[in-house]
C-alpha cells in the first residue's frame, strides 16, 4: 500500500530510495507522538538513565581499581606484581563495562520498540510497554546468552573498524609527512572507522523486532535476519542520525541534561520506528500474520 508520501510494507525496495527522505520525517513525527503519549515519555528517559548509571558505575570503578590494588596488596605483593594485577582487573571490568553497557541499553531500545501512541482499549488488546521490557535481554537465561553472543558479535565489528585507525595513528608520525597531510590522513582515517562503526551499529536496528518474532533462534541467526533487513534502508538510518546533529549540537550547550532529557529519548524511538518499518518490509509476511 502507498501514497503520495510514504512508502509503507509490501512496496518494492527499489521505490524506496527517492522517498527515504520524507519517510524520515514520518518516523520522526510518529516517534514524537509515540514518546509524549501517556506515561511513555517518562519510562523512555528513565531507562535510559538506568541504563547509563547501571553502565557508568563499572567504569567509575575502574578509577579506584589502582589505588585499591595497591591498598591491599601492596604489603606480600611487588610493585611489578600489583601494577599488572591492577592492569588485569581494570581489564576484567572494562569487558564487563562494555557488555553490561550494550546490554542495558539494548533493553532501553526493546522498551522503545514496544511503545504505542494509541494501544487498541479492547480485551486482550496490547498495552502500553511496561518499564520492565527493557529487561527483556537479560530477563532469562537464554536471553542472556543471545544478548551477550550479540555484544561479542558487535564488540569484534567495531574492533575491526577501529583497528585501522589505531595502526595509522601509530605508524604516520614516523613517515615524513608534513603536519597538514598527516592532519588529513588522520581525519579521513577517522571519518573512515566512525563511518564503519555507525554501519555495523546500524544492523541492529531491527533486532528487537526479530528477536520478538524468532524466540528460539539462536544469535547468529538473530543477527544475520537483523543485519538482512538492515540493509534494505541502510541510507536511510544514516539520514536519520546525520537529521539528529542540530538537536545534538543543542544538547552539548545544555551540558547534556537536554541529550538524556529528551535528544537520546525521541533518537532511541525514532529508531524503533525505522527498525520496524525495515524488518517488515523485508519480511512483509510477518506482518500480515500479525494483523490477522
Amino acid at each position: 500500500m502507498t501514497n503520495d508520501n510514504f512508502a509503507f510494507i509490501g512496496e518494492l525496495q527499489s521505490e524506496q530510495k527517492r522517498k527515504s527522505g520524507k519517510q524520515n520525517k514520518y518516523f520522526k513525527s510518529e516517534a514524537k507522538r509515540t514518546l509524549f503519549a501517556a506515561d511513555n515519555f517518562y519510562k523512555a528517559v528513565i531507562s535510559h538513565f538506568i541504563a547509563g548509571a547501571a553502565s557508568g558505575g563499572f567504569l567509575f570503578l575502574t578509577y579506584y581499581i589502582p589505588s585499591l590494588t595497591s591498598m591491599f596488596f601492596s604489603d606480600f605483593l611487588s610493585e611489578k606484581a600489583v601494577n599488572t594485577l591492577s592492569l588485569t582487573l581494570n581489564v576484567i571490568l572494562y569487558t564487563v563495562f562494555s557488555a553490561f553497557f550494550f546490554a542495558f541499553f539494548f533493553g532501553a531500545y526493546v522498551l522503545a520498540s514496544k511503545m504505542k501512541d494509541e494501544p487498541d482499549k479492547e480485551p486482550g488488546a496490547p498495552r502500553f510497554a511496561s518499564l520492565s521490557s527493557m529487561l527483556i535481554p537479560l530477563n532469562s537465561l537464554k536471553n542472556a546468552r543471545r544478548t551477550f553472543c550479540l555484544y561479542l558479535i558487535l564488540a569484534a565489528e567495531l574492533a575491526v573498524s577501529v583497528l585501522p585507525s589505531v595502526f595509522v595513528f601509530s605508524f604516520i608520525k614516523m613517515t615524513e609527512l608534513d603536519r597538514i597531510s598527516v592532519f588529513f590522513v588522520e581525519l579521513t582515517v577517522v571519518l573512515c572507522s566512525a563511518f564503519a562503526c555507525v554501519f555495523f551499529i546500524m544492523l541492529f536496528v531491527p533486532m528487537p523486532f526479530v528477536m520478538a518474532e524468532n524466540r528460539g533462534a539462536g544469535a547468529a541467526e538473530l543477527y544475520k535476519k537483523s543485519a538482512s533487513a538492515a540493509l534494505c534502508g541502510i541510507w536511510r538510518c544514516y539520514a536519520l542520525l546525520f537529521s539528529f546533529l542540530p538537536l545534538i549540537l543543542l544538547s552539548i550547550l545544555t551540558f547534556g541534561v537536554l541529550f538524556f532529557a529528551y535528544t537520546l529519548p525521541y533518537m532511541t524511538v525514532s529508531c524503533a520506528k525505522v527498525g520496524e518499518y525495515l524488518y517488515y518490509l523485508e519480511n512483509p509476511e510477518r506482518k500480515k500474520e500479525n494483523e490477522t
